[in-house]
């Protein structure tokens, strides 16, 4: 299948999704990976991501769902990743790890925020964060401790971007860091290395952070989750 999509899909739900089972037993863990913006989710099989996590979490059922553009563009993404997804691992006392790539980033990155309590481990691949004009503003202010988001209500991208760093600020950075296992890596050649460094350096701790060779791409993401996975 092609990674890269010519016709975007409507945002159905249920949404579609792989579901591979342990390859041990019983299951333990459910690991939720979550694509980038044009790809399609068994990407993450084609390029190795899947075999790696298998062989360092063999009690994990992992599981691929289609969340493309189109579910972030009409502002279902977080909701149906929640609802379809952890929440019923969950219900099953199950731990869950959240893998996003790129977009996919963004999107676990949401729910994580909104879900603390259900979301044990976040592991970020060069998550889009938003564009260099809010980036630059921050870092203007003198950092996101002094930036302030005057948006409390997302109507656009760049509002949607804008609302979730104040609550970056408000939940992590002020209440002295975040509630669970965050990790982030990202190619040295990365065009989202700005903002990555940016999220890194206000809200991550040491060991949290690893900047890999490698651009936008799948040899640097297949080097973050062997990092990972260490």
């Amino acid at each position: 299948m092609s990674g890269c999509r010519l016709i975007l899909p409507e945002a159905v739900r249920p949404v579609r999704a792989v579901t591979i089972e342990p390859v041990s037993r019983p299951v333990r863990e459910v690991v939720v990976l979550l694509p980038g913006r044009l790809s399609v989710p068994e990407e993450f099989i084609k390029e190795g991501l899947v075999n790696r996590i298998q062989a360092r979490r063999p009690y994990a059922r992992i599981l691929l769902p289609d969340l493309h553009l189109r579910y972030y563009m009409e502002r279902l993404a977080d909701t149906c990743l929640y609802e379809e997804f952890v929440a019923p691992a969950r219900r099953e006392n199950l731990p869950v790890t959240l893998v996003g790539v790129s977009m996919g980033g963004l999107g676990a990155l949401i729910t994580a925020l909104r879900h603390p309590q259900d979301v044990q481990e976040l592991w970020l691949l060069a998550p889009y964060l938003g564009d260099d004009v809010l980036i630059r503003e921050i870092e203007s202010a003198g950092g996101l401790s002094q930036w302030e988001s005057k948006v409390t209500e997302a109507r656009t991208k760049d509002e949607s971007l804008r609302l979730l760093w104040g609550q970056l600020r408000e939940s992590w950075l002020i209440a002295g860091g975040p509630p669970l296992k965050v990790a982030l890596a990202v190619g040295k050649e990365d065009r989202h290395l700005e903002s990555n460094r940016l999220f890194a350096q206000t809200l991550l701790g040491p060991g949290q952070y690893r900047e890999v060779e490698g651009g936008h791409d799948w040899p640097a993401w297949r080097e973050g989750t062997d990092w990972f996975l260490k």
